[in-house]
């Protein structure tokens, strides 16, 4: 299994902007059709880097986040240093 990078989760996050966000799971599994591990290099990374931030929790309890205004800036500029 290859790698996700950040563009990868950014990308994915921001997909679900409008219906409130993405959950790791959610882009993990419904998005990128990897489990979580897979993701959670990148997942960390996005965060450390501020591209996500959280954005309050789904009906289940799940955390949800959305882009931040880097994360937009990133995914405009199509690109992003950390991979």
């Amino acid at each position: 299994m290859s790698q996700i990078s950040v563009p990868q989760v950014f990308e994915v996050v921001s997909d679900f902007d409008e219906s409130g966000g993405a959950s790791l799971a959610l882009v993990a599994w419904g998005a990128l059709s990897v489990d979580e591990q897979g993701v959670i290099d990148a997942w960390e990374q996005a965060q450390a880097d501020g591209l996500i931030k959280p954005a309050g929790n789904d009906l289940h309890g799940e955390q949800m986040w959305r882009l931040t205004v880097s994360g937009w800036a990133a995914l405009r500029d199509g690109h992003h240093d950390s991979a």
